[in-house]
């Protein structure tokens, strides 16, 4: 038996406040959602449907 190396490919998206934050500039509750792009999030709850095609969309991916 042989192992095969695999490639996983990642994406990550992040608040575009992160810098400000960051450095202070901004608070926490000020920051913009990296999936919803609000201040504060208002994202569907975590593990349902809706949430999980934020994701998919945010990361540029079709169902």
């Amino acid at each position: 038996m042989t192992d095969k190396a695999r490639t996983v490919r990642v994406t990550v998206a992040v608040s575009p406040d992160l810098g400000a934050y960051a450095t202070g500039a901004l608070r926490a509750d000020q920051i913009r959602c990296a999936l919803c792009t609000h201040a504060p999030c208002d994202c569907p709850p975590f593990g349902t449907p809706a949430y999980f095609d934020l994701i998919a969309r945010r990361h540029g991916h079709r169902h």
